[in-house]
């Protein structure tokens, strides 16, 4: 295939000048002429020449003006200019540096120099445009991962388009089973290489992190999102501090089992939740800073349940940012207006749409900023069981592991949708457990660390059962002081609470020395 000729732009208003470059460069470029300054921002707006020779002598805007207003927009800052003028006094040279000009050829000029320094710019800017073209791929390769496969029920769609063909945007999937996958999608502060190389070290930390809490663990009990990104926070704290940056995310997992959306935000923009049931989209945030600012306190998860035909929205600032010839925003509002409207077609379908309408909106396929969005869409056809079964969990006999223990019966019964349980009653469930964990380790195991304990929670339709194994020391419930409640003595609080938190609640020892303690909760 024959090599196109590089587009070369000549302004200038003096029609023997342009005869003479066009002459001399003819057998070599492709050439653009423009006559004045306007002419010469609209053309290459429109064709986007390799390289300009602009002079700097013009009537209405002279040539300083013409390359400053190149050098500020998105689509031409790149393009190397080189001043052709009379003017040799190095205070002109300075000002057309400053302006952003590359080079300078002083009238008269000679055929053999322009053909030389316009080829030697031509050459640099190639091999430029080749290194960004090789990190740009290599970009492509860390920080955007491809959806995962065989998973039930879900359909996704993404894109990114970078602000300066590397993009500090990222996102990548993670699949755990067929039924349960995350999602992450970031942004780091600022744009470029260094932005990209950030994104990229956050990403295979997080990776790193990934592996060392599931190493710890077992398929049926995952690390919750808030504890891979409290991991990762500790990680990355303090090379993110030294480069004084930050970068907003948001951690998502989808639990196809039981249709629950569990997910951290780190001041990201606020995910889109459309609800097919009524047509309507809901924002969903979170509370937590971003990455790179000191944790005053833990990561905060929160739990959203999904229904067949839901579509989940992410995306960075550079679409709702992105500009119009007049300045307006794109903003939030239209996105979620467009989304609303478009919710039920196809996933690439609307991803296309969503690009086609912030193009339209900004008139320019090229912005200030990453431009990156993930749809994922939940099957209308996938099959739907609102009544979690069964889960596990395994934890040591540890205080410090209080808050998974709570958070493990939080988001268990949360998703019982059938006879869906008030935030009150749950928050007594919560209760229970503790009081229950805390017995084991302190009582039972008589607060040796590193002990295991295994809980069981399981739903049926009419009530929901939490059970406790360990195998410390025997526990008779009747050995136990009733408690006193006017200061006198101490004891038997815990079984109280446990007791008043639930309907009913079992002990037992089976034969091998392993205790049992069963919590039930009429539903």
């Amino acid at each position: 295939m024959k090599k196109v000729k590089p587009l070369v732009l000549i302004v200038d208003d003096n029609p023997i000048n342009i005869d003479l470059l066009v002459n001399t460069l003819k057998n070599d470029y492709r050439l653009g002429i423009a006559k004045n300054g306007a002419k010469a921002i609209e053309y290459a707006n429109k064709y986007l020449p390799e390289l300009i020779l602009l002079d700097i002598m013009m009537p209405e805007m002279n040539g300083y003006e013409v390359c400053t207003r190149l050098k500020a927009a998105i689509k031409t800052k790149d393009i190397p200019v080189i001043f052709i003028t009379a003017m040799s006094e190095e205070g002109h040279k300075t000002r057309g540096f400053e302006a952003g000009a590359l080079d300078y050829i002083t009238k008269p000029f000679h055929a053999a120099e322009v053909k030389a320094r316009v080829k030697t710019h031509l050459s640099l800017k190639e091999a430029r445009d080749q290194e960004i073209y090789i990190a740009s791929r290599i970009q492509q390769a860390l920080l955007l991962g491809q959806p995962p496969h065989n998973i039930q029920g879900i359909q996704i769609a993404h894109l990114t388009a970078a602000s300066q063909k590397i993009d500090g945007d990222f996102y990548d999937f993670f699949k755990h089973s067929d039924l349960c996958f995350d999602v992450v999608v970031g942004d780091v502060m600022g744009k470029g290489i260094p932005a990209a190389i950030l994104g990229a070290a956050l990403k295979s930390h997080l990776l790193r992190v990934l592996n060392e809490l599931s190493f710890l663990t077992n398929k049926n009990n995952l690390p919750e999102p808030a504890q891979i990104i409290s991991s990762l926070h500790k990680q990355v704290i303090d090379q993110i501090e030294d480069l004084e940056t930050f970068a907003t995310l948001c951690y998502a997992r989808f639990d196809m089992a039981r249709y629950v959306y569990s997910f951290v935000d780190c001041g990201h923009m606020r995910t889109i939740h459309f609800n097919n049931d009524t047509n309507n989209c809901s924002l969903l945030r979170g509370v937590n800073m971003p990455l790179g600012f000191p944790e005053k306190e833990p990561f905060r998860q929160k739990t959203v349940r999904f229904k067949p035909g839901d579509l989940f929205v992410f995306y960075s600032d550079g679409i709702t940012e992105s500009k119009n010839r007049d300045g307006n925003l794109y903003g939030e509002k239209r996105l979620v207006d467009f989304v609303q409207i478009n919710a039920k077609i196809e996933p690439e379908n609307l991803i296309n749409g969503i690009w086609n309408d912030i193009v339209a909106f900004s008139e320019s396929e090229t912005f200030d900023d990453d431009v990156t969005c993930v749809l994922v869409k939940i099957d209308k056809m996938a099959s739907y069981s609102a009544l979690p079964t069964k889960s596990k969990l395994e934890i040591i006999s540890d205080l410090k592991e209080l808050e998974r223990v709570r958070a493990f019966a939080r988001e268990f019964c949360a998703g019982v949708e059938d006879y869906p349980l008030d935030a009150k009653r749950i928050g007594m469930i919560e209760l229970a457990v503790t009081e229950v964990t805390v017995n084991i380790i302190k009582h039972a195991y008589k607060s040796r660390s590193g002990e295991m304990i295994q809980i069981n929670a399981e739903a049926s339709a009419d009530e929901i059962e939490i059970r406790f194994y360990d195998r410390g020391e025997r526990f008779e419930p009747k050995s136990v002081p009733q408690p006193v409640f006017d200061g006198s003595h101490e004891g038997g609080f815990g079984l109280h609470i446990i007791a008043h938190a639930v309907d009913e609640v079992l002990y037992s020892r089976d034969d091998q020395g392993k205790n049992c303690t069963c919590l039930k909760i009429k539903l």
